[in-house]
């Protein structure tokens, strides 16, 4: 892994907003291999005829093809410059958005991340953990099946306030990415799946990063935390981030 250095805008962007985009992160050859293997996992994980949004978790660090994102240069550095050099990765996904006819009435379940609100509240939340997002495929507008995010809903000290018969809060962001961009964005801000009312599956991939000394559930860790096999595939950077 190069360090990169993080830009004072991107950090005050990132501490003003609590997310961060990487124009550029990966390669075109990157984002083809990636995509080859994310569908062969997701069509092995199957899902129902009328299901638009699937998430696959298992088995992601096992696979070769992903451990060049634990430490890439693009990203991982500026995590560092942003949470610290003591971490670890606490969680992986890989998310398609298969299109759909609408995007549907209601809330769309605006949450944040690390679940620390239960014991701390809102008012007392701070920045634990950063996930870093690949995007596969292009999202060209609003509703393709992207993440929304609330900015600067990560310094609130409430819940999310959401006005009367709206599903999104005033301000929302549905950002316009190219395949191969990258997003950072913290556990403390509010966030939620876009609709994808394109004609096409919307593809990421998201490694999340956290303290080392937080540890987490049992069986969270047991998905990104392997056996020796897979730590002998990687440096030493990766073996950290991998718990070993």
């Amino acid at each position: 892994m190069e360090l990169v250095l993080l830009e004072e805008q991107q950090r005050r962007f990132f501490d003003d907003n609590g997310y961060l985009v990487v124009p550029g992160a990966l390669m075109e050859q990157e984002v083809v291999q990636l995509t080859t293997v994310c569908d062969r996992m997701i069509d092995e994980f199957g899902r129902e005829a009328d299901q638009y949004y699937v998430q696959r978790r298992l088995g992601i660090v096992q696979e070769q093809a992903f451990h060049p994102l634990l430490t890439h240069s693009s990203t991982v550095p500026l995590v560092v410059q942003l949470l610290s050099p003591n971490i670890h990765l606490h969680t992986t996904a890989i998310i398609y958005k298969f299109p759909q006819a609408d995007a549907g009435e209601g809330t769309r379940g605006w949450h944040r991340d690390i679940g620390m609100t239960e014991d701390l509240g809102h008012e007392g939340i701070v920045r634990a953990g950063i996930k870093v997002g690949y995007c596969l495929t292009d999202f060209p507008a609003p509703q393709s099946g992207f993440t929304m995010f609330a900015p600067g809903s990560h310094l609130l000290p409430t819940p999310l306030p959401i006005p009367r018969g709206q599903g999104d809060p005033e301000g929302a962001v549905d950002l316009c990415l190219n395949a191969g961009d990258a997003f950072l964005f913290e556990n403390r801000v509010f966030h939620t799946a876009a609709p994808n009312v394109s004609q096409r599956t919307s593809k990421v991939v998201i490694l999340g990063y956290s303290y080392r000394w937080m540890g987490g559930l049992r069986d969270n860790m047991n998905l990104v935390q392997p056996g020796d096999e897979v730590l002998d595939q990687v440096d030493d950077i990766g073996k950290q981030l991998l718990g070993g």
